[in-house]
């Protein structure tokens, strides 16, 4: 086989490889655009390939080389739940930001993303833990901003050398601050309002003992009004409250019935002596 062809057989190859990522890019975007609500009527706008070159065909989409780089929705209006997986389709993305919507559900996965520089994921409806990928396979991350969600668990023990921006406040999250060298560069309002975190981020001093996680008694103190907890103890307490009723509507028809079989006795006794 000449050189020629070897070369020539080797672009195809990598052109088939390419327009396959493509393709995929563009199946995870419109899952994207099938699964959420928005003002921007995104289902009029994402429809052809996102991509021409360095351009972009569709609403807060950037290219580079015919590869979305940049996913951009911030201010939507989204709605409703992100699966998990489907980012993992873009594997050349550098930044997403959603920011500022009402999405819903657990964290994006973004394992293998190692493009990945910025994360904004504030002020949404974010539930669960944060991933351990975020920390352990996002090795280029330089923002991450989560801020005013429903987080909840540990924080993960980030590290990484770029990490210049860090913000978790306002959400459930509780237990140690990792005492790595990323994480120490941030100041306590990076971790605010997170009433069960503690370390040196903070300056507030750790138990001795771990922290219960939020599911753990005594860990919260207070059972939230109409969690599953509080119906399970409503109910409890519903069926003390029968089990004494019953046992005291037992106990009175028997003291009833001895009363009624003692009185009979006596009658019978004396209607006997009076024949």
């Amino acid at each position: 086989m000449s050189l020629n062809l070897m070369v020539l057989l080797l672009l195809v190859s990598l052109n088939m490889l390419s327009c396959d990522e493509l393709k995929e890019e563009k199946k995870a975007l419109l899952v994207i655009r099938d699964s959420l609500s928005s003002s921007a009527n995104l289902h009029e706008n994402w429809t052809d390939s996102p991509c021409i070159g360095n351009q972009s065909r569709w609403k807060g989409i950037i290219c580079s080389n015919w590869h979305v780089v940049q996913i951009i929705l911030e201010d939507f209006n989204l709605r409703g739940s992100l699966p998990s997986t489907c980012l993992q389709k873009v594997p050349f993305l550098k930044h997403l930001n959603l920011g500022n919507n009402s999405v819903l559900g657990l964290l994006p996965n973004l394992t293998n993303l190692v493009f990945l520089e910025q994360v904004l994921l504030s002020y949404n409806h974010f539930s669960g833990p944060i991933p351990l990928e975020y920390a352990h396979g996002l090795p280029n991350l330089k923002v991450l901003e989560l801020q005013e969600n429903y987080l909840d668990g540990q924080i993960p023990s980030f590290d990484q050398p770029a990490l210049t921006s860090f913000n978790v406040s306002y959400n459930h999250l509780w237990g140690t601050i990792p005492e790595t060298s990323a994480l120490q560069r941030f100041s306590d309002s990076s971790f605010d309002n997170n009433s069960d975190l503690c370390g040196k981020s903070l300056d507030k001093l750790c138990p001795s003992s771990p922290p219960a996680g939020p599911s753990s008694a005594p860990y919260p103190s207070v059972i939230p009004q109409g969690s599953a907890a509080a119906k399970h103890e409503h109910i409890d307490q519903v069926r003390v409250i029968v089990l004494i009723v019953a046992s005291g509507a037992i106990l009175l028809l028997v003291i009833i019935s001895i009363f009624l079989v003692y009185n009979k006795g006596g009658i019978l006794l004396e209607l006997g002596q009076e024949t």
